[in-house]
């Protein structure tokens, strides 16, 4: 029995490839009937690079001559990648082996979105800090930043300087990431929802695993909107917005369904739940998270029902990814059993 494994692990290994693909055009959508950039198989790698929102790349190519303006609405995505054994009802496992700065600049708003703070905290607000064309064309309300790879910090370059050393830590996230939509739906890349999509959430990074339900046959597979840094909530509206260098694993999990993204790292079990963004204070998403974690825990960590929620009750953490729209369900791995 043990050289049966042992040979079956070894064959796993050699079968498994590495794909490097850097296409030169871009979806703006997930859905189902774009023609992949690559077909792969379960266990397989692949080697990438995301643009920026706006269509820039590593050496400040702009790919888009007009972001945001119709057609280009939402973020430049690479993909799809089509996975050869997905079908209706598994779920794709997606290893983030490696989300890297591949640039030494990036760009953000300046200023909160008003929907975040009192009305009283809005004076000033909208007042010009930056200057036109600062960092697009046409564009008044961005500011840029410069990205230092080698110390892995990121600095505005500010106009209006208080003294503050203004240094943070980059953590670099994928602000897209998500299979095509159910049926017959076809999504920008500004929304997210069951089947990931913009969902903007800051612990999507380097040595994550996240899980997506699947669709449709092949599931294609989507990544894009790449982040030096972004806080919980999104409330600039974006995060330092630059390209990345990104490696990923995927498998196939047979038969092994799910109702909403989840995600996995060192610490914690993620229930990933959005609701349409502004359309209600957060509670849709909440519910959403809540029930998919109840499910996780009594399936694949055979917990009962009455140990779910006693669990759940005591020691469950939430975090805001975006204002009004996405919300996660947390359980530190430490109180968990093994899975079974």
């Amino acid at each position: 029995m043990k050289h049966c494994l042992l040979a079956a692990l070894l064959y796993s290994a050699v079968a498994a490839e590495t794909h490097r693909v850097f296409p030169q055009h871009h979806s703006r959508v997930f859905s189902a009937y774009k023609e992949p950039v690559a077909r792969i198989k379960s266990g397989d790698t692949v080697i990438t690079r995301t643009w920026d929102s706006g269509g820039t790349d590593h050496q400040g190519v702009w790919h888009i001559p007009h972001p945001y303006v119709y057609p280009e609405s939402g973020n430049p995505l690479m993909g799809p990648f089509y996975m050869e054994e997905a079908e209706y009802g598994d779920s794709l496992e997606v290893h983030l082996d490696k989300v890297r700065l591949n640039r030494n600049y990036g760009y953000s708003s300046y200023r909160l979105s008003p929907a975040v703070l009192h009305p009283n905290s809005i004076e000033g607000l909208y007042r010009n800090f930056y200057g036109q064309d600062a960092v697009r064309k046409g564009s008044a309300s961005l500011i840029p930043w410069d990205l230092d790879i080698e110390r892995g910090v990121a600095r505005p370059r500010l106009l209006q300087k208080s003294g503050y050393n203004f240094e943070i830590p980059v953590r670099p996230m994928l602000g897209c990431i998500g299979v095509a939509p159910p049926g017959e739906r076809v999504e920008t890349s500004g929304p997210s929802a069951s089947h990931g999509g913009n969902m903007d959430y800051n612990d999507v990074v380097e040595g994550a695993t996240l899980y997506f339900p699947v669709y449709h046959k092949g599931a294609y597979f989507y990544i894009g909107d790449g982040h030096a840094v972004q806080g919980d909530g999104e409330g600039l509206g974006n995060g330092v917005e630059t390209s990345l260098d990104v490696q990923f694993t995927v498998k196939v999990r047979k038969g092994r369904r799910i109702s909403i993204p989840r995600l996995e790292n060192d610490r914690y079990i993620v229930s990933i739940a959005s609701q349409p963004e502004f359309n209600s204070s957060m509670d849709m998403a909440v519910r959403s998270a809540n029930s998919d974690m109840i499910q996780w825990l009594t399936t694949d960590y055979k917990l009962t029902a009455p140990e779910a929620h006693l669990l759940m009750g005591t020691v469950v953490e939430h975090k805001i990814a975006t204002y009004f729209g996405t919300v996660t369900a947390m359980i530190a791995k430490k109180y968990l059993p093994a899975e079974r």
